[in-house]
């Protein structure tokens, strides 16, 4: 009897050991997954990390590129002047009395001048004096909007009498 209940007490520990060893590799398996899953994951997310390092590379190089732009654009602005005291020398030299922001003064009340139907409700006009150069004794350059769309204008302008006659030379919408 007792080899019996010796047998049957193996059989109970090597079905133990069996369920064990079952469990901890149902257990070790899915680790494995896991961590199969993961690396997987750590290799795409390096795989992104690298893609956006590129495309970070490639802003910088862009945002250096237009810096440069920018910076010789200004030189070329900077070395150009508009609404500059000489204009004004060659004007009072033509009979006018006035200064250069009576010229600007004078284009905000003509908005008649823009060529471009308002959209939307709004009424066309030269609403930002900041925006109007005089470039020359005889022309003007002029931004205009109704608050949806705008544009630039180019003027000629004569002054007789201190009476300024306008007439458009050329005029577009920005897109």
């Amino acid at each position: 009897m007792s080899n019996s209940k010796s047998k049957k007490e193996r059989i109970v520990w090597i079905l133990l050991v069996a369920a064990l060893i079952t469990v901890f590799a149902v257990i070790f398996a899915k680790g494995q997954v896991k961590s199969a899953d993961i690396e997987q994951k750590i290799v795409q997310l390096e795989t992104e990390k690298n893609e956006l390092k590129a495309i970070e590379e490639e802003m910088c190089k862009k945002v250096t590129m237009l810096e440069n732009e920018l910076e010789n654009n200004l030189k070329i602005i900077n070395g150009f002047s508009v609404n500059n005291p000489n204009i004004l020398i060659s004007l009072k030299r033509q009979g006018f009395n006035g200064s250069i922001q009576d010229i600007i003064d004078d284009l905000v009340r003509h908005d008649e001048l823009i060529p471009h139907k308002g959209v939307l409700g709004g009424k066309m006009g030269f609403y930002h004096k900041d925006n109007i150069y005089v470039l020359s004794d005889r022309r003007v350059f002029a931004y205009f909007e109704d608050g949806h769309i705008s544009g630039y204008a180019m003027l000629g302008y004569k002054i007789k009498d201190d009476v300024i006659t306008w007439e458009v030379i050329d005029s577009y919408i920005v897109d």
